[in-house]
């Protein structure tokens, strides 16, 4: 039960501090009371996968406290501000996503059409009948539908044996369209027009979690939350949240662990399911949540076409348990919270560990165009074995990789962060369902992260955050292979690549720039090797990564101090012993001490000069670093490097270096 979670969860709270006092810090550095319209955000204690089946029944609302009800504002007025209706592509100037058509979309035996804006049906579209209110109506055969007060729409089609297809119009306001399919069963959703804006439970939702739904997305459609964060929702009156209005046997002690509850549903997602969605057509979708996440699936979730526009600042802007695949679309992500401790992000797969989580829990990018504009992470498999692992036999864990081999990823994220390894302290705050919570205050603004791994292999990435671009934080065996696509990848506060473990490039072309002093472009605790690619990392530090793994790369590797490299803003160039430039790179306009860059054009056996400020006409660049060398001109030669077979990593970091040792500096070569 979930009270008996929450009553752990607090138990730190009440040792800290007998008074419970709640201290609510932003990402951004500002604090604001318990009393304020601060958004404030729980941890991951469960409640993104629960399973909880509560339909709500909204006839009880006059008799309870709910988001929404005009005469209950200011007494809700502290908890947050339900989410307002977006609109994330009316002005939208960006790349359109290729809309590919889902191979297993099914055929379906018969459609059921659903006006929302009248309250009615029809079998074929045009001879519409009104749903009963507070009564089921057999549609067809095995196919039922009812309506309670309050607009909670209940599609029933257990008892069908074909597949299904529901077609919904119009306009509910505080209302939810529930669906129910038989066990294993797969199902059509058509989005056709729809604006929903719901009551005290999803918009739209789908179960049991052995369903397919497949969502057909036509026209332009709206789904709003009406759930507000720090709010507990129950089916059964709130009482899993401790509230001594509801059940006076509860110990009073117990009750200042909730803010309140009112009668509804907390299930995740505006649109959510516990099975799988999968998602395609060439409609908009624009979803808007202020309490968790945007789209939820327990399973998995399946992107093939569509726009869609997800506002949050709840929690995340897409969630599921056992993987994320985005194969075409447009997907649009703003989180806009400002609270610390997992609010407001991107992509997110929890990960399962059991044997319906094995070897799953990860997120591939094969296609599309993606837009993530987040206060927190952007995109993480965020399975974490030094966390969350139970069990001791590692046959049921997750796979926590992220993989790119396609599509457009363009990633932004705005939050400071803050680790309780640099600077611990609790904060108390009272979580999305309202439940009080002490922990460690952490804010992780990274933009590509897989616990165990990464993987690229194409496609084009623009990641510009405060924390790590991209990360595999599994201590040990984390890894980060590329061996395709185009990388620009910038951290204002921190590393552009950080591996646990090793980084692997063999292809790509990849700019990564971490100009903040302790900072890297390349990090990695493991190996950094270099067998491919076309690659410079620009690090604020002096630390030189290439060697850690001399014994594995075959690809020619400098290591450039800041004396070789010039000016910001300005371009530098080696050119080969005929005189021609066989790398070429303009420098970021913030501050640098060390690059390392690398490129097939640089031969086993050559003399390479080094070039600063020099002039460049034609060619081709891709975020400063040339793909096509430009004709070059000009400049200051500020030294040579002599490559043999006998090396790939080369060194010139101190001096005006010259042709003067084994490797073409002072010092000879590593």
């Amino acid at each position: 039960m979930c009270g008996l979670k929450n009553i752990q969860k607090t138990l730190l709270a009440v040792l800290i501090s007998a008074s419970l006092s709640v201290s609510l810090s932003a990402c951004n550095g500002s604090s604001d009371s318990a009393g304020s319209t601060a958004q404030v955000s729980g941890s991951d204690n469960g409640t993104d996968d629960s399973d909880t089946s509560v339909p709500g029944d909204s006839s009880d609302d006059s008799d309870t406290s709910v988001p929404g009800d005009s005469s209950d504002d200011e007494e809700l007025s502290s908890y947050g501000s339900a989410a307002e209706k977006a609109d994330l592509f009316s002005s939208y100037t960006g790349s359109i996503g290729e809309n590919v058509q889902d191979p297993l979309f099914p055929v379906y035996s018969e459609s059921v059409y659903i006006n929302l804006s009248d309250l009615s049906f029809s079998t074929d579209d045009v001879t519409y009948a009104s749903i009963d209110a507070n009564a089921v109506t057999t549609v067809t055969d095995g196919i039922t539908i009812s309506s309670s007060a309050g607009g909670y729409i209940s599609l029933d089609a257990t008892g069908k044996s074909g597949i299904v297809r529901y077609v919904l119009t119009g306009t509910l306001d505080r209302g939810t369209v529930d669906i129910t399919a038989g066990k294993n069963a797969s199902l059509v959703i058509e989005l056709n027009g729809v604006d929903i804006r719901s009551g005290n439970n999803p918009a739209i939702t789908v179960s049991p979690k052995t369903s397919t739904a497949f969502v057909d997305l036509k026209g332009t459609n709206y789904l709003t939350d009406g759930r507000v964060f720090g709010i507990g929702y129950s089916e059964s009156n709130g009482t899993d949240y401790y509230d001594t209005s509801v059940d006076s046997s509860v110990d009073v002690s117990d009750a200042v662990l909730t803010r309140k509850w009112a009668k509804g549903a907390d299930d995740n997602g505006v649109l959510s399911t516990k099975g799988m969605f999968r998602i395609s057509g060439d409609g908009i979708l624009n979803i808007s949540t202020a309490y968790k996440h945007g789209i939820y699936a327990k399973n998995r979730i399946y992107m093939y076409g569509g726009e869609i526009g997800i506002r949050n600042s709840g929690r995340n802007g897409l969630q599921s348990k056992n993987g994320i695949d985005i194969i075409g679309g447009t997907l649009n992500i703003e989180g806009v919270g400002t609270h610390t401790n997992k609010q407001s992000r991107g992509i997110i797969v929890s990960g399962d560990e059991s044997s319906d989580g094995a070897g799953l829990g990860g997120i591939s990018i094969a296609g599309g165009v993606i837009n993530i504009e987040t206060v927190g992470k952007a995109v993480s498999a965020k399975w974490d074995i030094d966390e969350d692992a139970e069990t001791s036999d590692t046959s049921d864990d997750p796979n926590p990789v992220v993989s790119v081999s396609g599509g457009t990823v363009n990633i932004t994220t705005t939050g400071e962060i803050i680790d309780d390894d640099m600077n611990p302290h609790f904060v108390s705050y009272y979580d999305e369902d309202g439940i009080l919570t002490t922990e460690y205050e952490s804010c992780s603004p990274e933009g590509i992260e897989g616990k165990l791994g990464v993987e690229i292999s194409g496609g084009t990435l623009n990641v510009v955050t405060t924390d790590d671009a991209m990360n595999a934080s599994r201590d040990g065996d984390a890894y980060i292979n590329i061996s395709g696509g185009n990388l620009y990848l910038r951290a204002t506060e921190a590393d552009a690549i950080d591996s646990n473990g090793d980084i692997n490039i063999s292809g790509g072309v990849i700019v990564a720039v971490a100009s903040l002093g302790s900072e890297d472009g390349f990090d990695c605790d493991g190996r950094l090797s270099f067998t491919g690619g076309l690659a410079v990392g620009v690090s604020g530090s002096n630390h030189d990564y290439a060697g850690t793994g001399a014994s594995v790369t075959t690809q020619n590797t400098f290591v450039l101090g800041s004396s070789y490299m010039g000016s910001q803003n300005t371009v530098m160039a080696v050119k080969d012993s005929s005189g021609n430039a066989v790398f070429a790179y303009r420098l970021p306009s913030s501050s640098f001490s060390l690059a390392t860059m690398t490129t097939p054009a640089f031969a086993e056996t050559d003399t390479y000069s080094i070039y600063t400020g020099v002039n460049v006409s034609g060619g081709s660049e891709f975020n400063g670093l040339y793909t096509e060398m430009p004709q070059v001109s000009g400049g200051t030669l500020k030294g040579s490097v002599t490559v043999t077979d006998a090396s790939h990593i080369y060194t010139l970091t101190q001096g005006n270096g010259g042709n003067s040792g084994p490797g073409g500096f002072p010092g000879g070569g590593r």
